[in-house]
């Protein structure tokens, strides 16, 4: 098969390569590999980090990198992920440098506090509600964004849509109750959720939620 997909469809940065692919109506092989080992690093990814990919005699690393890739390969067959006008592939790349440089960060620290509390029962919620907090300022954004156009790019769904959906997908599920509400009390941000929620490609890609909350 020419496509192969390196790392476990738990992590939402595979998941979104995955997902890429299912837009463009292809189909991969998924291989989950040690990607701490010497082999890994030095045929897939010097850092050691997945996703990796394949097709054929082509590698690539990180996660929006190979999603572009897919994206300009299959352009003309499936989802247009980068829109039908200049403007609207000019607003992807936008949200995608956000999403980089605003979204993922406060993320990076929500991670790894969670992370500790699987293993903490004493557990201080602190340095995650700054976190949540922080995140929640970024979310203002989307927030007003998404009250002006149904996708962050405008009328159609896109890259930049999509390299969001695993992530709150997995926020939604374990956070507690009230702090979801960093999703929920943001009516058109959940709305934009539960439309990528329903889209076919996801519903490949979805995991069951006890693979998410055995680990956080």
């Amino acid at each position: 098969m020419a496509n192969t997909i390196f790392g476990s469809l738990l992590s939402p940065f595979v998941q979104t390569v995955a997902l890429t692919l299912y837009e463009k109506g292809q189909e991969f092989e998924s291989v989950v590999s040690d990607y701490k080992s010497a082999e890994y690093k030095a045929t897939l990814n010097p850092f050691g980090k997945v996703p990796s990919f394949k097709d054929q005699d082509i590698t690539l690393y990180e996660s929006k990198a190979i999603a572009r890739y897919i994206a300009n390969k299959y352009e003309g067959q499936g989802t247009p992920l980068f829109g039908t006008t200049p403007h609207e592939t000019a607003l992807a790349e936008q949200w995608l440098e956000i999403h980089s440089h605003h979204f993922l960060a406060p993320l990076n620290v929500i991670g790894e506090e969670l992370r500790k509390k699987s293993t903490d029962p004493n557990f201080d919620f602190t340095v995650m509600d700054t976190a949540l907090a922080a995140q929640g300022k970024t979310l203002d954004v989307y927030e007003a964004r998404l009250s002006e156009s149904k996708y962050l790019a405008g009328d159609h769904y896109t890259l930049a849509d999509l390299v969001h959906l695993p992530i709150f997908f997995i926020l939604t599920v374990v956070l507690d109750e009230e702090r979801r509400k960093i999703i929920t009390n943001r009516p058109h941000l959940n709305a934009w959720f539960e439309d990528m929620k329903s889209r076919p490609a996801w519903k490949k890609v979805e995991q069951p939620s006890s693979s998410y909350t055995n680990n956080y």
